[in-house]
């Protein structure tokens, strides 16, 4: 009885797995994959802060409700896809007055495997424009995004080698 138990468990999980398929939405172009991510994430265009290239991936950087997540385009023989393998980065703090900003950090990685380091944060003070970047090679200015006020970038030394400074102008 043991054995007849455990050869329909092991077909059961054969059968299963052999009947797995992609569930992922393929299209013909990269912005036709970046338009339906999008619109399954029930935003805009405009809620794209940048597309960059990392390690010969598209890395989308995208905000929601005032808080950041990305997600990469995947190509195969099939087309483009979407894919966020990352929740939404946001700060629940109420430091209004207390802090000039808040940083924080997050480790991701793509449907291919690439790995990264993401440095974000949110201007709490409306002088601040821009923000610097330091340790991480050669110093960077980031931009600081329209009204959800936040800064990122991807980065490859280590969070605690990171310094950021502010930019007033």
């Amino acid at each position: 009885m043991r054995k007849v138990l455990l050869g329909s468990l092991i077909l059961l999980f054969i059968f299963v797995g052999c009947s797995q398929k992609d569930s992922s939405d393929w299209y013909d172009t990269k912005e036709k994959a970046i338009e339906s991510g999008l619109k399954q994430e029930g935003i805009d265009e405009s809620a794209v802060l940048s597309v960059e290239e990392y390690e010969g991936e598209m890395i989308i950087f995208f905000e929601n409700e005032g808080a950041l997540s990305i997600a990469n385009i995947i190509e195969s023989e099939k087309g483009y896809s979407w894919f966020r393998n990352e929740p939404y980065f946001d700060f629940d703090v109420d430091v209004e007055g207390e802090l000039p900003y808040t940083i924080a950090g997050f480790d991701f990685e793509t449907k291919k495997g690439s790995k990264g380091s993401v440095l974000y944060g949110k201007v709490i003070d409306p002088s601040i424009q821009k923000m610097m970047l330091l340790g991480d090679g050669i110093d960077r200015e980031l931009e600081v995004s329209g009204d959800s006020k936040l800064f990122y970038t991807i980065h490859r030394q280590p969070f605690t080698s990171l310094k950021v400074v502010t930019v007033k102008e």
